[in-house]
């Protein structure tokens, strides 16, 4: 995620939104904590985290899972909210002069405004728009440009009663353009690992549908240097050989060309997490006479069960939502999980519905109980 700062100026607390992945509300607060201790949360909905920081918030802006950060400049707690009363209560008043100094610390020559109802942007009447550029123009000495601006300044309306006019902190590129066909955004990554719960004893990782390496790599780079062992595997091997270069100068990385269901170069209950994005719905046409998803989730879950320790877990996106749940409905070492708070997290991918699974094994296990 790019940002604008260069140089931080220093200021007083603010309030911040910030957008995330929807379904993930259960662990944002903690990897915001860890990125930016100072920080107060305040709410978390859907998608979305509001917090107070004082000071620079260079840590939170850069946090690795959120899509945007917003400088809160004013907000409002109703249901019918509209955009022409949010746009004439701040022209009206002193709220972005408040900030006019932080927002020319800056030095961007323009600006544009947006409006976001719902997470989906909308168009307004034009009188509205060019009323806020005014202002925004005459409190900021910046001038609007509506094609390529510097920065932006947000009006959002979401549906939990929530609505504010904001500074946006975040200039993030469009991932999509860059990632290749199955790469997953860095933003979902990062909190598909957060969701795993590693913690610090935890040193052994797999992923045994590596693709193009974005889960190890960010395995990697979570762990901040400390040791660690990453077994990373696909079935591809053209797969297989780019892991193997994009990873050669990694230590404690292994990389194996392997089906996810013989994963027999790793051994038995000595992975503590297991974080992975086998493949969906293209399996079928791909792999003809396979048996399908079905058929390859239960294999899958056989392997995993074998070589996670004792307290491990297991963390699996997948839109097949059905044939996940029978292959872990079916499976010895993970059944029970199906009956657990936060079994399934149902997220969108690129707008398609899916879930990401959270599988563990009794701390109590052994192979002989099997």
């Amino acid at each position: 995620m790019q940002t604008f700062w260069d140089s931080m100026p220093v200021i007083m607390l603010n309030r911040y939104l910030a957008t995330f992945a929807p379904g993930f509300e259960s662990v944002i607060g903690g990897i915001l904590s860890e990125t930016a201790p100072a920080a107060r949360m305040e709410a978390t909905q859907s998608g979305m985290i509001l917090f107070s920081l004082a000071g620079n918030p260079a840590a939170a802006v850069n946090a690795p899972v959120f899509n945007n950060v917003f400088l809160v400049v004013r907000d409002w707690k109703k249901h019918d909210m509209t955009f022409p009363a949010m746009v004439n209560t701040i022209v009206r008043s002193d709220s972005l002069a408040r900030i006019a100094a932080f927002v020319r610390s800056f030095r961007h020559k323009s600006f544009r405004v947006r409006f976001s109802k719902e997470n989906q942007f909308v168009s307004v009447d034009k009188k509205l728009v060019e009323s806020a550029e005014r202002h925004i123009a005459s409190v900021t000495g910046m001038l609007p440009d509506r094609v390529n601006p510097a920065c932006e300044f947000w009006f959002i309306i979401r549906r939990e009663a929530f609505s504010c006019f904001s500074f946006r902190l975040t200039k993030k590129q469009s991932t999509e353009k860059y990632l290749r066909q199955g790469e997953l955004r860095p933003e979902l990554v990062q909190l598909i690992v957060a969701l795993s719960a590693p913690g610090p004893e935890d040193s052994v990782f797999a992923d045994p549908f590596a693709g193009y390496g974005s889960i190890p790599s960010r395995i990697l780079a979570n762990r901040k240097g400390q040791a660690c062992t990453v077994y990373v595997s696909d079935s591809d091997p053209r797969r297989v050989a780019d892991l193997q270069s994009r990873f050669s100068g990694s230590p404690g990385v292994v990389v194996r060309k392997a089906d996810a269901r013989d994963l027999s170069f790793i051994a038995d209950a000595s992975v503590h997490r297991i974080i992975t994005d086998p493949p969906w719905g293209e399996w079928e046409q791909s792999s003809p006479g396979s048996g399908g998803l079905a058929r390859l989730y239960e294999g899958m879950l056989d392997s995993f069960a074998r070589i996670l320790a004792p307290g491990g877990r297991v963390c699996v996106l997948s839109s097949a939502k059905r044939e996940m749940e029978e292959a872990v409905a079916k499976n010895p070492v993970f059944g029970t999980c199906a009956v657990t708070p936060g079994f399934r997290t149902d997220i969108l991918v690129n707008g398609k519905k899916s879930a990401v699974f959270a599988l563990y094994k009794a701390q109590e296990y052994t192979n002989e109980t099997h």
